[in-house]
C-alpha cells in the first residue's frame, strides 16, 4: 500500500491505529537504515493524521 494524505483520511481510526502500530513494529526491527527511514516516514505521516482527528497515541 503506498501512504498518502487521500488514503489515511478514508481509513477509520482503529484502522489508522493498527497501521501506526505496524509501522512502529517495522521501525525496531528494520534490517537497513533505508526500511527504518521509510518505517519513520509512515509512522510520522499515520501520527499526523491521528493528531488532527484529536486522537492521542499512547
Amino acid at each position: 500500500m503506498k501512504l498518502t494524505r487521500e488514503n489515511l483520511t478514508k481509513k477509520t481510526d482503529a484502522q489508522l491505529r493498527d497501521l501506526f502500530a505496524q509501522a512502529l513494529r517495522c521501525q525496531t526491527e528494520a534490517p537497513r537504515r533505508s526500511a527504518f527511514n521509510d518505517a519513520s516516514y509512515a509512522v510520522r505521516m499515520i501520527g499526523s493524521e491521528l493528531a488532527r482527528r484529536g486522537i492521542a497515541l499512547r
